[in-house]
């Protein structure tokens, strides 16, 4: 695996919305208690790094979803995080 460098509030933010699916921008900020503009620069950085992907689910609403690379990182840094999947 190319290495990703991440700090732990990166990561867990990737772990977060892996887990979810996917979530939409206000509600993984009021999940993870996190200031908007500073999940901004989280989210653009990590979209950078190809491992989120965003579209817009409407006007107001920004989905945010895990790559391929993105869940193959998750479940490198949390090998239980794949056996959350299966269930």
């Amino acid at each position: 695996m190319n290495k990703v460098h991440l700090s732990n509030e990166f990561a867990l933010v990737l772990q977060q919305v892996d887990e979810a699916g996917g979530e939409d921008f206000v509600t993984l900020a009021d999940t993870l208690q996190v200031e908007r503009s500073r999940l901004v620069h989280i989210v653009t950085s990590l979209r950078n790094k190809g491992l989120v992907v965003l579209s817009q689910s409407s006007p107001t609403e920004m989905w945010i979803r895990v790559t391929t690379k993105g869940r193959r990182l998750t479940h490198y840094i949390w090998p239980e995080s794949t056996s959350l999947h299966a269930s």
